[in-house]
This record gives structure tokens, sequence and C-alpha cells, in this order.
């Protein structure tokens, strides 16, 4: 069946913001009395929510408290050194051009998420960006992936999801549809290979014209 759908992970798929999220959790966690986390340690635990990366670098008993410090020092930070993805922009252009909709579904605070897109100029091509706490659920909840596609207007045999993370293979699989996964963001070309043996690239460049031949 042809694909009429594209929903897109945010961070390191789409986007690289990283240095900004770092600097943020790092000025957090020291102003609670941590060790500032290594830049490789923060980008591997993102993927979910910022508190689950907070569990993931401190534990969960005060990970909430550190998520209410993180929110402001992040606002602050967020624009900094931020930037679209190689091909991201380009691609974006064809898969619209192509009458494919297109959407960002991530587990970035969603205003944080709709902020990022407006300021690089990508939001003109998405129909919506839903993120952590617009809706009760998160990755890789199949009901939030659903009220994604039912936005969209199509079925999930009609849709593909694109990330850069197991969040976002269990993602497609669990709402039974195609994934594609690229290796810019918090896992490399080999490890998310394991997780499926096709479909699976280096770059966002190279997953355009596989996509395209879908639709």
């Amino acid at each position: 069946m042809k694909k009429r759908a594209i929903l897109f992970d945010l961070d390191g798929t789409l986007i690289d913001q990283f240095k900004a999220i770092h600097s943020a959790f790092s000025k957090t966690l020291v102003r609670m009395g941590y060790q500032p986390p290594s830049f490789d340690k923060v980008k591997r635990a993102v993927g979910g929510s910022s508190d689950v990366t907070m569990a993931k670098l401190i534990g969960s008993e005060r990970a909430e408290e550190a998520v209410s410090i993180l929110r402001p020092i992040f606002e602050e930070e967020m624009l900094n050194d931020l930037f679209p993805l190689p091909g991201v922009r380009s691609g974006l252009g064809i898969f619209k051009k192509a009458g494919c909709k297109c959407a960002v579904l991530t587990n970035k605070f969603g205003p944080h998420a709709r902020i990022s897109c407006k300021h690089l100029e990508l939001e003109e091509f998405f129909d919506f960006t839903i993120g952590a706490g617009d809706t009760q659920w998160r990755k890789p909840d199949a009901k939030l992936t659903q009220l994604a596609i039912k936005r969209l207007g199509v079925i999930p045999s009609e849709t593909i999801y694109v990330g850069d993370s197991p969040y976002d293979f269990e993602t497609a699989s669990n709402a039974n549809i195609e994934c594609f996964l690229v290796a810019t963001g918090t896992h490399s070309l080999e490890e998310l290979s394991k997780l499926q043996g096709k479909n699976v690239y280096p770059d966002f460049k190279s997953l355009i014209q596989p996509i395209i031949e879908r639709i």
C-alpha cells in the first residue's frame, strides 16, 4: 500500500539540539550538587521525556525535582547551537511536494518542540507537533501514535515513522507501522541495524529516495 503520511521524531532525527540539552542538564545537576555529566552520557540518555532522561542520570528519587529546575534553564539555552540536520529541510519539502502529510511525534516537552520547529522554520512542513504534556501518553505507547495517525486522516498501513532510537523502533512496532531509522542521534548504525534489518540509514539524506518510492 502506498504511504500517505510520515510521523517524525525530533531530536537526533530532524534537529540537533544536543549542545543545549547537555548544557541545561549539566547546569541543573551542578545546581543540585551533582557532578556535571559528560556530553555523551546525556546524549545516550535522551529519548524518553525529560523525567526519564533525568532518572537515567541521577535515579528516580530526585528526578521530578530536577526537571522542575531544568525547564527554565533549558528555555534559556534551547535555541543556542540549534540547527536542522543535513538534508532535513530539502527532504521535508520533497515529501510535502509529493503530497505526503507530515507531523512530529516526540517525547520532548510539547511547547519546547514547537518553539524549536518554529525557530528553524520547519513548522510549515507539519500538520501538527505532539510532544510530552500534550496528551496523557508518551512514546512508545500505541495510543499516542494512533491518535496522531487519526489526526492525519490515514491508517497505520499508510503511515511511516522516522526516528533515531530504540524508543522510535518500539513506537512504530507497537502501532504496527513501517519504521525508518537514522544514525544521526543517540544510537549508531550498527546498534539500529540490530533492531531491524532494513530501513536503517546513516543520515536523513539517505532515506529520502526510499520513502519517496513508497509514496
